[in-house]
């Protein structure tokens, strides 16, 4: 038990010391080892793609410019190809999607940051792996 218990210290432990913290200017995201990139198209749009390309983040934030957060997310939505825009439950308003971009499955959440800015976070590829997931809710804007 004490080996098990050592190997899975060791194992935490250089899992963390691999982790990156990139600072994309209008965001903050930890990637989970080297070899991640990132291209930035602006001040408020960037893509974060895993090394092999499994995986591409494109983040966005956008001003509101009266929209209402359901018609913006509604027409992103649109736009690739989704049938299935659903309301997101907890605090504030939110709205998640799949669809397809390149022929590649995609998740995306559009949110409200405040200050009349939304914000969208799109996962292409793998979506549903841990290391999409971990990347995912490490995004923090600024």
């Amino acid at each position: 038990m004490k080996k098990i218990l050592a190997l899975a210290a060791t194992l935490a432990m250089a899992a963390m010391a691999s982790a990156a913290a990139v600072d994309a200017g209008f965001f903050t995201v930890e990637t989970p080892s080297a070899g991640w990139t990132l291209q930035a198209d602006g001040e408020n749009s960037a893509a974060l793609a895993s090394p092999d390309k499994a995986i591409v983040f494109t983040v966005t934030k956008m001003p509101a410019a009266g929209t209402p957060l359901h018609d913006a997310a509604s027409r992103m939505a649109e736009a690739h190809g989704s049938q299935d825009l659903v309301r997101m439950e907890g605090e504030g308003e939110a709205w998640e999607y799949t669809g397809a971009a390149n022929g590649q499955p995609l998740y995306a959440q559009v949110f409200d940051l405040g200050g009349g800015v939304y914000g969208c976070i799109t996962i292409i590829g793998d979506h549903g792996s841990d290391t999409a997931t971990d990347v995912f809710n490490s995004i923090a804007f600024k």
